[in-house]
Formats: C-alpha cells, sequence, structure tokens
C-alpha cells in the first residue's frame, strides 16, 4: 500500500510544473534505466507528442514518483509516427482508440510495483472516461508482463528491438493491445468481478 500517493491527470500546457518533472522521470527511466538511445537533453526526455496528449502523474509529497501520456489515436501518436513498421496498415485511427506511452516509474520508488499499479488502474479509469473501447502501445516486453501480472487481459500483436538497440538484443518493444470492456475494468477493481 502507498501512502500519501495522488493521481494527477493534466495537460502538459495546464501543468508545466508536473510536466517538467514526468520528463525527469521519463528520463531516468527510458535513457538511464534501459538504456534507450532516445533524445533527451539535460536530464529530460521530451517530444512532439507531449502537447497534445493528456498525461497522469502518480505524486508523493510534491515529486512525480511515476507518470503516462495518451493521446487519441485520430491524431499523431508514437506508434504511427515512429514505429509504423511494427504493424501492418492500416494504423489505428480513431477517437475510441488512445495509444499509452511514456509510462514510467522511478527505479528508486519504495512501493514501485504498487505505484505502478495505481497508474495502470488510473490509465484504465482514463479510457472508460474517454469512452475509448481500447488502448495501444509501443511498450518494453516486460511492460507486458506487468500488466498482465495486474490482472488485465493483453494481446500482443508484434514484437521487435528497443529503440537504439540491436535487433538481435534479448531487449526489446511490442505492440500490444488492451481492450476497455468490463473484464479489464473488473480485473482491477473499476466494476464488480465479470464471471
Amino acid at each position: 500500500m502507498v501512502t500519501d500517493l495522488q493521481v494527477v491527470r493534466f495537460r502538459a500546457q495546464e501543468r508545466p510544473d508536473l510536466m517538467a518533472q514526468a520528463w525527469r522521470v521519463r528520463h531516468q527511466v527510458f535513457c538511464e534505466d534501459l538504456g534507450w538511445q532516445i533524445p533527451s537533453l539535460n536530464g529530460i526526455e521530451m517530444d512532439g507528442f507531449d502537447l497534445e496528449a493528456t498525461h497522469c502523474a502518480a505524486i508523493q509529497r510534491g515529486l512525480v514518483l511515476g507518470c503516462w501520456r495518451a493521446p487519441a489515436t485520430a491524431g499523431p501518436y508514437l506508434l504511427e509516427q515512429c514505429f509504423a513498421d511494427l504493424l501492418p496498415p492500416p494504423l489505428p485511427k480513431s477517437p475510441r482508440i488512445w495509444e499509452i506511452s511514456r509510462f514510467a516509474v522511478l527505479p528508486s520508488a519504495s512501493a514501485r510495483r504498487a505505484i505502478g499499479e495505481v497508474l495502470v488502474r488510473e490509465g484504465i479509469a482514463f479510457g472508460r472516461d474517454q469512452g475509448a473501447r481500447r488502448f495501444i502501445a509501443v511498450t518494453d516486453l516486460s511492460f507486458e508482463r506487468f500488466l498482465k501480472s495486474c490482472g488485465l487481459t493483453i494481446k500482443r500483436l508484434s514484437a521487435g528491438p528497443a529503440p537504439g538497440v540491436a535487433s538481435t538484443s534479448p531487449a526489446g518493444v511490442g505492440v500490444i493491445q488492451c481492450e476497455i470492456d468490463a473484464r479489464n475494468l473488473a480485473s482491477i477493481g473499476l466494476l464488480p468481478a465479470v464471471a
């Protein structure tokens, strides 16, 4: 159990203080911890998808410990712009399909798994609140296992090398999808259990 953890959804322009902290968390997780070769400057990992996305931050005592972002696939999104070769055309393009990306929890956070579970639950709740049918994600394959361990039903659509990592490396990314349906809502406590 994580005490005094706040979860806040926001847009980058509404909460630049939270966005700046989330960029630092992302740098630490993706650039330092996972070793992805993605653009980062002065300990900040940001890109062009941040302004149009909804973000979520898990905050404890004023510090962002974890985050994710979600753009609707009706607009530009990471899979479409940077990883289109991981899926055969046509790529998703719908206000009812959202992409979750840059899901990160600080490696140094105590109760890291619990914080991740809170962020997963908030992501599914966000999808439900937006009327989404499903989420898609380009993600480290270990994150797929984490989502399944949270009780979610996940479908892998493809797998490939991690950004900047040789394709012969065991580390990789995959495209996954998660339905925002009664089964997944119930599995994380947002609906009564489904038989």
